[in-house]
């Protein structure tokens, strides 16, 4: 007797409050409503979210924790997404997101001495990182390497960058000036919450890179008013969480 497997769900649910980066940084100049919809997509979160910019992402990585820099690495990751795009069986998202790696690989490689990547020491980035904690939110920040070097004292320093890939002209300079801001402050602090092992967290190690703008954010070292943005922001997630409602078509798990 054939089996016949259960209709796949639409859509899946977080009973504890968690935000990704992206969301948070948002959040944090969002309007009332917007604020709302973001919480929602939080709470309830899609069951089809397929990461973008992967082949990117991991590339790019490699590439800056290689001690030679290795441009073979880039090449090699290129080749591949144009053979991916390629294929007969490629779907149209496919086709497009290997389309998308190329193009922020191909910006990478043009700006990367302006962003500074030849003076930083970058090891590779354990899998499965841990959340961040921020006022009763579980972050999820994902940073793509750690950066390292010595200290006047001969201390071990760390820090960590994160990319974003996405293009340039899908979020307002400003905005997107304010979320690489955000994850600069982000991978500081995951830094000191979770690196400690590997050193003292030092904010002039933790970065943002804006890869299709070509341009490095830093955190600032002046961080305590954003933090402190954070952390009330996190507060009123919480509280958000606890009333919100799911979508009208939810057909996830039971929630309360």
């Amino acid at each position: 007797m054939s089996s016949i497997d259960p209709p796949k769900l639409k859509y899946r649910y977080n009973p504890e409050p968690r935000l990704s980066a992206n969301q948070l940084a948002e959040y944090l100049k969002a309007s009332p409503p917007r604020r709302k919809q973001i919480v929602k997509a939080a709470k309830f979160p899609k069951t089809v979210v397929v990461a973008q910019y992967k082949g990117a992402r991991d590339a790019l990585a490699k590439f800056m924790c290689d001690s030679a820099r290795d441009q073979k690495i880039l090449l090699t990751a290129v080749e591949a997404l144009t053979e991916r795009e390629a294929k007969t069986s490629a779907t149209d998202w496919v086709k497009d997101d290997a389309r998308r790696s190329i193009e922020a690989i191909s910006a990478f490689q043009k700006n990367a001495n302006a962003m500074g990547v030849p003076k930083l020491d970058c090891k590779p980035i354990v899998s499965g990182q841990p959340l961040l904690h921020i006022s009763g939110v579980d972050v999820s920040v994902s940073m793509d390497a750690t950066i390292h070097r010595l200290g006047k004292d001969g201390s071990n320093l760390v820090g960590g960058v994160i990319f974003l890939l996405s293009k340039a002209d899908e979020a307002s300079a400003k905005a997107r000036a304010e979320r690489c801001r955000v994850s600069a402050v982000l991978a500081y602090l995951f830094a000191k919450e979770h690196l400690s092992y590997l050193g003292t967290a030092d904010p002039k190690l933790c970065y943002s890179f804006d890869v299709m703008a070509g341009r490095a954010v830093q955190a600032p070292t002046a961080h305590k008013t954003l933090i402190d943005h954070m952390n009330d922001s996190c507060e009123e997630v919480v509280l958000r969480w606890k009333e919100m409602a799911p979508p009208d078509d939810y057909d996830g798990p039971a929630w309360k």
